[in-house]
């Protein structure tokens, strides 16, 4: 922990003096080029008529801690690892919620491939008919205002100062912030993206994003009050997207992305709890009767409690020859006093909502109760084949501990027109299935936008091979949604 914070430290006053310095951050921190799709019309004369519009359906839903950092002892491989994080989200995706997406490159080759995906999608016909219209309305706008389709965060401003303005991009912005500190964001109706603080000399934001294959109609954002250690050299906080699922204005879910305190500072977690709460009691208060579905996802960094029998059932082979007292197996399976209070303030949520009835559940809780689901190990742990890490570990982890459960999809179904109900709920990977390979010499050039991400076999001599794209995993939700006509 102590190497792993001096490490972070030191970057970012390498940044700090990068940005004020030099005309160009070099291999540290250059960001991409803004890459827009090309400007043509998006009707496909090969498609006579986009298929009407369901009242019902699926949502494919991701949530992923990315640790793209721009430092390599902090984040090992973290350019060669966008491209596969890229490949990642490909698949097929309806909304996604990332953590850790703080290198300037990486942020602006994913915002770039989601755009062009979208664009594909209404193409190619992928679109049901409002989603289309909807599309093309807005991809008109911007071409006859001479926008852009997205922007980097380069361009972000204070969610205050956007909510003056009738909207930024087509999405309106709801100023809801529960503290007075800056909060600055940029959005599309297919992503948002924050919220940075602002208070260094350049910007190192809270390095979060929702993406959406559905229209995001309007967004918010805030940056926590408190933050201790080198959490205080981020702008962690909470983004916001209201993302329409229907043809009717009406027709949309809530969905929130968060990134909470890391490591021992529990009391400033629980301030970050409260205000995380508040401000979703303030974006859906004025619902009523008629509330719809929310989502909210992600680092939560609170490690649940943990069965008996969770090293067989997780595929953990043993922990590492000398663990510390607090890894000790036995002494794992007490029950977690913080894990308790953050479970009870969850659970008392109702209390926020007007009508007392909005209740988030823990979805891992809820369909795998038995499971650990643990989304984090140290790279100290033996893992085998039947864990997500195979037989290699956490590779990319440059921390030691205990496995835990510190990633959530929390979810409330609705009441009203719209609802969801869960079908499904996975880790990222399932199973160790595809190996990739982040050898930096084997890439043409470590910042082109263009690197393929590189796979390979076990026997293979790439010298740094992983079953995963981060070193937290992932996890991956099926939701059934119905609108009422």
């Amino acid at each position: 922990m102590a190497v792993l914070a001096v490490a972070v430290v030191i970057f970012f006053l390498v940044a700090v003096y990068s940005a004020c310095c030099t005309a160009d951050a070099g291999l540290l921190y250059e960001r991409a080029p803004e890459v827009s799709v090309s400007r043509y019309l998006i009707k496909n004369p090969d498609i006579d008529e986009y298929p009407e519009s369901d009242n019902e359906g699926i949502l494919k839903i991701l949530d992923q801690n990315t640790m793209l950092i721009p430092f390599w002892p902090v984040a090992p491989a973290y350019v060669q690892r966008t491209s596969c994080i890229i490949e990642l989200i490909s698949d097929g995706y309806d909304i996604i919620g990332l953590q850790e997406v703080f290198a300037g490159s990486s942020q602006d080759q994913i915002i770039s491939a989601w755009h062009d995906m979208i664009y594909s999608d209404m193409k190619d016909g992928l679109a049901v008919g409002w989603q289309y219209d909807y599309f093309n309305n807005w991809y008109n706008s911007i071409e006859e205002s001479g926008e852009k389709m997205w922007k980097s965060l380069n361009s972000a401003l204070d969610v205050e100062t956007l909510a003056r303005e009738e909207s930024f991009l087509g999405v309106g912005i709801i100023n809801s912030k529960p503290n007075g500190k800056d909060a600055r964001i940029v959005c599309s109706p297919y992503y948002i993206m924050g919220p940075d603080s602002g208070w260094l000399p350049f910007k190192q934001d809270g390095g979060l994003m929702i993406l959406s294959r559905y229209p995001i109609t309007a967004c918010s954002a805030f940056t926590f009050k408190t933050s201790s250690g080198t959490d205080r050299l981020a702008g962690k906080g909470v983004l916001y997207a209201r993302i329409q699922i229907g043809p009717l204005e009406g027709d949309y879910i809530h969905v929130f992305n968060t990134h909470l305190q890391s490591h021992d500072y529990p009391e400033t977690r629980r301030e970050n709890i409260e205000e995380l709460l508040n401000f979703i009691g303030m974006i859906i208060g004025s619902e009523g009767g008629n509330c719809r579905p929310v989502i909210i996802m992600g680092d939560f960094n609170v490690a649940s409690d943990v069965s008996e029998n969770w090293m067989e059932i997780s595929g953990i082979i043993s922990p590492p020859d000398n663990y510390n007292t607090e890894d000790d197996p036995e002494l794992m399976t007490l029950p977690s006093v913080e894990y308790k209070e953050f479970s009870d303030k969850i659970k008392d949520f109702k209390e926020i909502d007007p009508g007392g009835k909005l209740y988030l559940k823990d979805l891992w809780l809820k369909l795998k109760p038995d499971d650990p689901g643990f989304t984090w190990i140290g790279g100290d742990w033996i893992t085998g084949d039947k864990n997500s890490y195979g037989s290699l570990g956490n590779r990319i982890a440059v921390e030691k501990g205990r496995p835990q459960r510190i990633d959530y999809i929390f979810y409330f179904g609705g009441f009203g027109d719209v609802n969801i109900e869960p079908e499904i709920i996975d880790l990222v990977p399932e199973e160790p299935e595809i190996l990739y390979c982040y050898d930096r010499e084997l890439y043409r050039n470590p910042l082109s936008s263009d690197n393929d991400c590189m796979t390979t076999g076990k026997e293979s001599d790439c010298s740094f091979k992983s079953y995963t794209v981060s070193d937290h995993l992932g996890l991956e939700a099926y939701f059934d949604f119905k609108i009422k006509e």
